[in-house]
Parts: C-alpha cells; structure tokens; sequence
C-alpha cells in the first residue's frame, strides 16, 4: 500500500468529503431519472426522511400551525434545486395544489389536510388530488396524501382511514372501484390505486401521516 509523500490538510479531506456527497446528490437524480418507477422509489425516500425529521422535532413544532405553514417545513426538507429536485406549494395544476415534487418531466403531487376527528376532511383532499389536480399521464401517475395528526393511537386512525376510503372512492371514481394494499416498510402508511378518469392508466396515492402528538410522562421534557 502506497501512501501520498505528503498528507492532505484538514480543509482538503473536508472539500473533498463535500464533493463526494454532491457526487452522491447528483447520482440519486440519475437513478431517479432512469424510469418513473424509480423517481416514485426516489420521492418516498425524499418523503420519509423530510418526514422523520419532523416526527424527531414536534416538540419545538407547533400543531397549531396552519396546514400551508406545516407543508412548506415539509417541503423544505425535500427542495434541492441545485441539483434538479423541485418542490412547489400550490403550484397551478388544474388548480391549487398543495405539493408538487418534480425531477425534469417526471411530478409527483400530493394533498396535505389536519386530521382531528371526521374523516370527511381527508376524503376531501384525497378527491382534489384524484379527480382534480391529478391528470394521471405517465411522467404523472402517482400522488401522496400527507396527514397531519396529532391522535395518540395513529395505527387506529390509519386503518379508520382506510375503512373510510374504501367505502366512499368507488363513488367518485368513474371506474368504480379502489385497490387498497398496506406498506411493507412502514405498517402506518398505505396505497390505493385506481384507474384514472382522464389517462385509463392506473393512479398510485401514498396515505401518509405525520405524528404530532407529544405527551411525555415528565412535563420537563
């Protein structure tokens, strides 16, 4: 093994050290631009660690918060444009929606709502995304449906949710029908899958929630 005469500086292995991890930046955006499969693989990625860092922060977030406040931290954490990842609030897509998350033609849109109690509010915002904003092409075929919850038993709700979805989406979908089928990786987020009214093409919506709730047993934490 042969070493370099002489070692680099500190600022040298921590220039390269930020290179290395733009490198990987720009790596990740090349997978995600080979297919649309992939770019879904890439947003939920981008979804679970932008959502995990505020399920690590809610003492210091406030619930109370209006819906658009809570989507653009959410979005914060995802937006990159220096390397290719748009994140938009409200951009104009057959109206206001509240997130697109685009990697050069390929979106991903998605609806945020606060979940308190009637599940009414969430199928709301699941029949914007579906059957207004979404227009269901190829480069467009998956969205999300991001929650907001502050309920201390999430599983309950999640599977509440689910119940309700399945009931009520064959009403508004012209196909009649709606796939439900449960995450492998994480049991609180589900999909459902329909056939789009516009393309024909089936339509994927992630169901996932972040967790406000914080109660912990000394008051001092």
């Amino acid at each position: 093994m042969s070493f370099p005469s002489q070692p680099m500086s500190l600022a040298q292995l921590d220039q390269n050290a930020f290179l290395t991890k733009f490198h990987y930046s720009i790596e990740r955006v090349k997978f995600a631009l080979q297919s649309y499969d992939n770019f879904k693989q890439f947003v939920r990625i981008e979804l679970d660690e932008a959502i995990k860092y505020i399920e690590q922060n809610v003492n210091k977030i406030s619930f109370d918060l209006t819906e658009d406040q809570l989507t653009l931290f959410l979005l914060s954490n995802i937006k990159n444009s220096h390397v290719g990842i748009e994140a938009y609030h409200e951009n104009n897509q057959r109206g206001h929606c509240d997130i697109t998350i685009k990697v050069h033609n390929f979106i991903w849109h998605g609806e945020a709502k606060k979940h308190t109690s009637a599940y009414s509010y969430l199928f709301k915002g699941y029949a914007q995304l579906t059957e207004r904003y979404s227009s269901g092409t190829v480069d467009s075929c998956s969205g999300g449906l991001i929650i907001y919850s502050k309920n201390i038993k999430c599983k309950a709700m999640m599977d509440s949710w689910s119940k309700h979805l399945a009931k009520c989406a064959p009403r508004i979908h012209s196909c009649r029908s709606v796939n439900i089928t449960p995450c492998a990786k994480n049991p609180l987020v589900f999909y459902s899958k329909h056939t789009h009214k516009t393309s024909g093409l089936l339509y994927e919506v992630t169901h996932y929630p972040i967790n406000f709730y914080h109660d912990p047993a000394d008051p001092n934490l």
